[in-house]
């Protein structure tokens, strides 16, 4: 039934942001400000503004609609829009957007990211018929500090964040965040202080009938087409965790992210900083698979003079795995540990080794959350950043183990 309503939410919210053919005849930030996007249901809001197209679901609460020249917000040029939606998907609680992030529109100067900064604070201005109040926003709350702006009226309030890092030739624009929410308190976002305790991380777990024991909970966050993969899915964990504010463009801003990706060792490194000041500890190792896959290719490429093939590399691997049953079960041993207790498990992996299907990446590193296992099917379960369709996935034991290459334990300390 709960999925029903939201298929109906979601045929309502195609009718909402754009008109057949035609402009918004009211800017949804105006609808925010002035209580409409609040008040009225979905359904009402539908009846008066017709024919979206650009929406994704993201998970049973959430829905993003892509950037559109179509979608107006105070004038403002807008990146996806995340639309919070009530349980019963009859109503919005919140909306959120980039006016400019890093992975999705490339590196800008210095110059270039402040006009746009103040061309977004004076549209706020006038949208809400107030002036923003400045302020600067801690690490305790995003994970790195930001300039910010609150406002707020009856019917509304909104947040503006804006992050950038390094000087000089080192300068790099990370992101300006827009909010809007019904209320102040409906902004707020879960900082160190909201670290949810390790002993209540249990209550998570779910055993189904088809031998299924995983963790239910872990919000979605959908990385879009950028190479955000490794902030994305740290930073599931964190609002998984209650630290919603550390979102994926804080984390990109500290692990050094591109929209090429993300080195490992910038994220591990970025970690370790972050999780001592969350109250939390970072923990890595290495399941069989890669490191040994590594070097035999080696030894294949210096006996033939050639790298072998992707068949090949997974016949590899899928050998060395067999040779080694008992250091693969030891390594699933940790994992579900870690399952049991209520704990994501980050997995860096190597994709295009195996076939999967309905992935928007074919080959190469990528990161993912380990969230259960199945020890009647012999798998892992596992989810992706790239939407509803891959909130719960499986796959066999022996092939996680073989794409592994490294693993992550982010654990509340308290």
């Amino acid at each position: 039934m709960k999925h029903h309503r939201l298929a109906h939410a979601l045929a309502v919210l195609a009718l909402f942001l754009t008109s057949s053919g035609a402009s918004l005849a009211v800017d949804i930030a105006t609808l925010a400000a002035n209580g409409s996007l609040w008040e009225k249901t979905t359904g009402e809001l539908a009846e008066r503004y017709l024919a979206g197209k650009l929406y994704t679901r993201v998970d049973e609460e959430h829905i993003r609609f892509r950037r559109s020249a179509d979608l107006s917000m105070a004038g403002l040029r807008l990146g996806d829009i995340t639309m919070q939606l009530t349980g019963d998907q009859s109503h919005f609680v919140g909306m959120r957007t980039t006016i400019y992030n890093k992975g999705d529109d490339g590196e800008i100067d210095k110059e270039l990211f402040e006009s746009r900064l103040a061309q977004t604070v004076e549209a706020i201005n006038k949208v809400m018929a107030a002036q923003g109040t400045p302020y600067m926003q801690g690490r305790k709350d995003t994970g790195l500090k930001t300039r910010t702006w609150a406002w707020e009226n009856e019917r509304c309030a909104a947040l503006l964040e804006a992050a950038s890092t390094g000087r000089g030739k080192r300068y790099v624009a990370e992101f300006i965040r827009l909010s809007f929410a019904p209320s102040k308190k409906d902004l707020e976002k879960g900082g160190a202080k909201d670290l949810a305790h390790k002993s209540s991380l249990k209550e998570h777990v779910v055993t189904e009938a088809n031998g299924d024991v995983w963790i239910q909970g872990v919000p979605m966050v959908d990385q879009g087409e950028k190479g955000y993969c490794v902030p994305a899915a740290v930073s599931r964990v964190f609002a998984y965790y209650g630290m919603d504010g550390v979102d994926q463009h804080a984390l990109a801003a500290l692990c050094k992210s591109s929209n090429q990706g993300t080195a490992l060792e910038d994220m591990e490194k970025a970690l370790k900083s972050i999780c001592t000041s969350f109250h939390m500890t970072v923990k890595s190792w290495d399941w069989v698979g890669i490191k040994s896959f590594i070097k035999k290719t080696k030894k294949v490429a210096k006996k033939t003079g050639m790298l072998p093939d992707d068949r090949q590399i997974a016949q590899l691997i899928l050998e060395d795995v067999e040779k080694h049953p008992g250091a693969m079960n030891k390594g699933l041993g940790s994992i579900k540990q870690q399952i049991n207790a209520g704990i994501p498990v980050v997995w860096a992996v190597l994709l295009g080794i195996f076939p999967e299907q309905g992935l928007p990446q074919s080959f190469g590193g990528h990161m993912r959350l380990i969230i259960g296992y199945n020890e009647q099917q012999k798998s892992i379960i596992y989810t992706d950043t790239w939407g509803a369709r891959h909130i719960k996935k499986a796959m066999p034991v022996e092939e996680a183990c073989a794409i592994t290459n490294r693993l992550w334990v982010l654990r509340p300390s308290i």
